[in-house]
């Protein structure tokens, strides 16, 4: 009798969601069907652990004929079911209480948080020091300086002292009254220390003393050998700086292939600094690269006579090595100048075979110091879409990709392969506010470009087929391998805790190389123009976006990431759901590809 009231209950519901008087979500949550208890809370999380903010957001679905206030207060719901509003927090185990009149009767949810305390400034008395840096070892050579900083009891006299150097240096307070007191010590060339300590000293106006040892542990870079690595995998990461944090890398320098050779020159934590040449250096996680043996000498390579062909589409250019040296690209807005960079490396390049090829115009060389070698391509301008740099044995080939000839002017996306990445996996990503799962609405929206795509004649490669979840580290790869032309990546947005969606909303655009600029720039503004004010479905413009995002990252051709919508604002979350947005969004994409593409593309004569 029991199964049988169940299944009555739900043909009830679906009868509701199709005539619109219970939204989707009651069909697709067990609590609705059964209409035990029709609210319920998705955002935040239970037990999630929130910083020390004022005030969050609260999001979630109910019956839109019902009345709803969270914590006291009234809160409107979307015809769909959705619910959005703020509470107030106060620091440690807080509780969300979501109180809901419907059909006679009051149903209670309740959602408890963890918020972070305040972080208070140390008191005076006891004189305290409450944290001390560098939390990391650090292997250094003469000239490099070691910051100190402490937190303690403010107002106070502070110095540190390394272990082996008879000598107390200043800290300040800065700012005045803060409790935070930072120093500075600069290795000098007779300073030979191994895991020496620093030890911090507060000192009060009576003369009393408070002391302590920072974790990390300072010592002298061994200079008696060379120390050479060689990274172990593709697309090893090189950064500007060590990390920010445990959590925060410094900015990306450069992707190196595997077996790249690399002169450490000092450690910090578990990343070491690498030489590229007399002024510049990079950082790199001791887990992406291996020592090579005691003796390895330092990679300099002389670069002999360059070569030019073409292959299809593209142009390539082979630059003989005897080793894998870093390397880096750089180029202008428009593509007329293309820059290769070789570090550990000097010119004997006296012959270009087919200096002139594809859409290289002209190539000259240059030794921008004694271990940096450029060589220069100019280019015709907007002639090329993409890149992709490899080692091929004693060779180091940069292949440049020029754009299809354009056949039919009235079909600019025609004979492309263009790859569509529905990010995440089914029932993955992002959160709806009534259950809808971001990879769920990602694929709605990429079959329907999909669809289109392929009406305007173009090749799409689907990246995900279905309710697979492909990792994010192959997606790119897979393009790739493709031989796309461009790649689209197709997501949806939410925010963390800290965020307000009430004015964090709508639609961006991400891009991260510059070769993908003028890509996402068309792209974003047809969503401006399709989701404008007076528009069937208006949003707000969140944005066009430089990111560092890991589906877009690669150089092999032009990619960008749409975010169409917030899944965490009902009225967005509703949209995805709706067939004619879903068309509405893949327009945009698509008016923005075929903008792009009739400019890049030639028109075969």
């Amino acid at each position: 009798m029991e199964m049988k009231m169940e299944r009555w209950l739900l043909c009830i519901s679906l009868i509701l969601v199709v005539y619109g008087a219970l939204p989707v979500a009651a069909v697709e949550s067990g609590k609705y069907a059964s209409l035990s208890n029709p609210v319920r809370i998705s955002y935040p999380a239970e037990n999630q652990r929130i910083p020390a903010i004022p005030s969050t957001f609260v999001g979630g679905s109910a019956p839109p004929d019902g009345k709803l206030t969270i914590n006291g207060k009234p809160v409107n719901i979307h015809p769909e079911g959705g619910f959005l509003t703020t509470v107030s927090l106060t620091p440690g185990v807080f509780e969300i209480h979501a109180e809901l009149q419907w059909n006679g009767v009051t149903y209670r949810s309740v959602r408890k948080v963890i918020v972070a305390e305040v972080q208070q400034t140390p008191p005076v008395s006891p004189l305290t020091i409450q944290s001390v840096a560098p939390q990391e070892d650090q292997a250094l050579l003469p000239g490099d300086w070691v910051k100190v900083v402490c937190k303690g009891s403010p107002g106070m006299a502070a110095y540190f002292t390394i272990t082996g150097i008879e000598m107390q240096f200043p800290m300040l307070e800065s700012p005045r009254g803060s409790g935070v007191y930072q120093g500075l010590f600069k290795l000098g060339s007779f300073d030979f220390l191994y895991q020496a300590a620093i030890r911090v000293t507060l000192m009060d106006e009576n003369g009393g003393l408070v002391t302590k040892e920072a974790k990390g542990r300072v010592s002298r870079f061994s200079e008696d050998l060379p120390v050479i690595v060689e990274t172990v995998s593709d697309q090893t990461l090189l950064y500007a700086g060590p990390a920010v944090s445990t959590s925060d890398k410094a900015g990306y320098v450069m992707f190196l292939p595997k077996k790249t050779m690399l002169q450490v020159t000092g450690k910090k934590g578990k990343e070491y600094r690498v030489r590229l040449n007399g002024t510049q250096t990079a950082w790199v996680n001791e887990s992406a690269v291996k020592q090579l043996p005691a003796g390895t000498l330092i990679p300099m390579n002389i670069i002999g006579n360059v070569t030019l062909r073409t292959r299809g589409n593209s142009t390539l250019i082979r630059i003989p090595v005897a080793q894998r040296i870093p390397f880096r690209i750089d180029y202008d807005g428009d593509g007329r100048i293309f820059d290769i960079i070789l570090y550990g490396a000097y010119s004997n390049t006296d012959w270009v075979n087919n200096a002139v090829a594809g859409c290289i115009q002209q190539v000259r060389w240059y030794q921008d110091d004694a271990e940096t070698y450029r060589l220069r391509l100019f280019m015709e301008p907007n002639s090329w879409w993409g890149y992709d740099v490899s080692y091929e044995g004693s060779e180091l080939v940069v292949e440049i990709r020029t754009p299809p000839p354009l056949i039919n002017a009235s079909l600019p996306l025609s004979g492309l392969v263009i790859a569509v990445d529905a990010g995440h996996g089914a029932g993955g990503g992002a959160m709806g506010v009534t259950g809808y799962a971001e990879g769920d609405a990602n694929m709605a929206i990429a079959l329907r470009l999909k669809e289109k795509l392929e009406t305007r004649g173009a090749q799409v490669v689907m990246i995900r087929e279905g309710d697979e979840d492909v990792p994010l580290s192959q997606r790119a790869g897979i393009a790739w391998k493709n031989r796309a032309d461009i790649l689209v990546s197709i997501h949806n947005n939410s925010l963390g805790p800290t965020g307000n969606p009430f004015v964090k909303r709508g639609y961006g655009v991400y891009y991260f190389t510059p070769v993908s600029l003028p890509l996402a720039r068309e792209i974003h503004q047809a969503y401006q123009r399709m989701f404008g004010p007076g528009q069937a479905f208006p949003l707000k413009d969140d944005g066009l976006y430089h990111a560092n995002l890991s589906v877009i990252r690669g150089t092999q051709m032009p990619s960008v990431l749409t975010e169409s919508a917030y899944m965490i604002v009902p009225e967005e979350e509703a949209y995805l759901k709706n067939d004619a947005f879903r068309s509405n969004v893949a327009e945009a994409i698509i008016t923005g590809l075929e903008q792009y593409a009739a400019r890049m593309r030639k028109k075969m004569e």
